[in-house]
């Protein structure tokens, strides 16, 4: 349905702007430019200051400028949504990420309007940054011709019972893990919470990076589990990849915790180590949905008949 393909790739837009949002946020939490614009909505009293978009008002004063573009490409989505007739529970989708976004653009303003409260407001936008992504992550995935495909015929697939809820214990770790990660960076956590949390969620991805790739040896697994297979695999290159963007992260911060302004090698590595954790989300939700969607419904949809009922 040419209606359905167009939603998805407007999906896939918003995730990938969406991305480059939370980049650009990180980029203005390591530069300390969340407070180069003392105003909002607007910026120093208009809304295109130019003479006044230098130093580190060009980091956030872009930031609102991409926020805004997603909104715009979250509404158009939602519209769509309705349009093709998508599934309720979709649009449903749809509207929570529209919300999400709006709520959002409301926490952004306030972490500006309101230097008081600063740290809880940055935390919450942080947060709500990555749960949108994840939003958008997940519509993207429902209305993707390959979900299409599968959810049109018979499929009895065999799973571990216990992978849908390891996949929803990592993804529930990875946003607990985002969210200690945010507080270090605002100065209002220690770094022994995001350690201890990063033990606790690699472990968890790795043994569900193990499920599926146990799952997809077997003889009668499709191609969509083979497929998740592969993508486990970057997943398990992503988290040793943001292992160690972490720990670098951590020693540049450390080493230049005594400048008057944060130097390049802090900012480049903690920018990258955010962006890792909003790709290994992503990944780990595409996992997560597609191990709810090909496990067994329920039991009785497998079991075998009785035995007195059988054909010798």
């Amino acid at each position: 349905m040419m209606g359905g393909r167009a939603v998805h790739r407007l999906a896939l837009a918003t995730v990938g702007a969406t991305f480059l949002l939370i980049v650009l946020g990180a980029l203005v939490t390591s530069n300390e430019a969340g407070d180069s614009v003392p105003d909002w909505p607007t910026a120093f009293g208009r809304w295109l200051p130019l003479e006044q978009i230098v130093g580190n008002v060009v980091y956030e004063y872009t930031h609102r400028v991409v926020a805004a573009t997603v909104a715009l490409m979250t509404l158009s989505l939602n519209v769509m949504l309705w349009r093709v007739k998508e599934r309720s529970w979709v649009r449903g989708l749809g509207l929570m990420a529209l919300l999400a976004v709006l709520g959002q653009a409301l926490l952004g303003g306030a972490r500006v309007l309101f230097l008081e409260h600063r740290f809880a407001l940055a935390l919450t936008h942080a947060f709500m940054a990555q749960f949108f992504f994840g939003l958008m992550v997940s519509v993207a995935v429902v209305t993707s011709p390959g979900w299409r495909r599968l959810g049109a015929r018979e499929r009895a697939v065999h799973l571990p019972a216990y992978l849908p809820k390891l996949c929803g214990a990592a993804v529930l770790g990875l946003f607990v893990q985002l969210l200690l990660g945010a507080g270090f960076r605002h100065r209002g956590l220690g770094i022994l919470p995001h350690i201890l949390g990063a033990v606790v969620v690699s472990g968890v991805i790795l043994g569900l990076i193990g499920t599926v790739r146990r799952a997809a040896r077997a003889p009668e697994a499709p191609s969509e589990l083979r497929a998740l297979a592969r993508l486990a695999l970057w997943a398990a290159g992503l988290l040793a990849a943001q292992i160690a963007l972490g720990l670098a992260a951590y020693f540049a911060r450390r080493a230049s915790r005594f400048d008057p302004q944060p130097l390049e090698p802090m900012i480049s590595l903690t920018v990258a180590h955010v962006a890792g954790g909003a790709a290994l989300l992503a990944i780990v939700l595409v996992l997560t949905w597609w191990a709810f969607e090909l496990s067994e419904r329920a039991p009785a949809e497998v079991a075998p008949r009785p035995t007195s009922q059988r054909a010798f």
